[in-house]
């Protein structure tokens, strides 16, 4: 599947792009964005990718460049029909496109299909309350700071704060009025 916008395409994500995962993960710049602290194995991606892409409640998408190169990465977990909701995530990994609007883009596209295609009402995601860049991205899309969570993961032996952001269907039309809005 291809979803494509006025920069970048996203595009469903495949064994071959394991290798761009591992290495974006295990930069330390992009790592310290992250709510993760594990390090991360090509061997345990493998592994990892073939459950992972016949899991119906998370899609992954490849962030891809308009002369195909690889960026990032950007997806729904815990897609839930029954609550009509979803977990985002994303990641630039190569870093010479920070603060190039791909992180927007990338959202906006992901953020507009998954509404229209899997009827979603409400997306959310938890981020690090110190991650400054991706708080200016979720504003511009209309997400709304639900809390933050004290202290909430020991990362690398440090306390830090996660702050929960969620978004409501209405919301993300009412932000980015150039978008049609699903009839449901």
């Amino acid at each position: 599947m291809r979803i494509s916008g006025s920069q970048i395409d996203l595009r469903t994500m495949e064994k071959g792009d394991l290798a761009n995962k591992v290495r974006w993960y295990n930069d330390p710049e992009v790592n310290k964005t992250l709510l993760l602290e594990e390090k991360f194995e090509l061997d345990k991606s493998l592994k990892w990718f073939e459950t992972a892409k016949d899991d119906k409640s998370r899609r992954d998408f490849v962030i891809e460049t308009r002369d195909s190169r690889a960026v990032g990465l950007i997806g729904l977990l815990h897609i839930s029909k029954m609550h009509e909701t979803a977990e985002c995530y994303g990641v630039i990994g190569e870093k010479e496109f920070w603060g190039k609007g791909i992180g927007t883009e990338s959202h906006l596209l992901l953020i507009d299909w998954a509404f229209k295609n899997l009827g979603l009402h409400k997306i959310w995601a938890d981020i690090r309350a110190e991650n400054t860049a991706i708080i200016k991205i979720i504003q511009k899309l209309g997400f709304e700071v639900e809390g933050t969570l004290r202290e909430e993961k020991l990362i690398r032996g440090k306390r830090i704060d996660v702050v929960r952001i969620g978004l409501l269907r209405d919301e993300f039309y009412r932000a980015n009025p150039e978008l049609s809005k699903p009839s449901k």
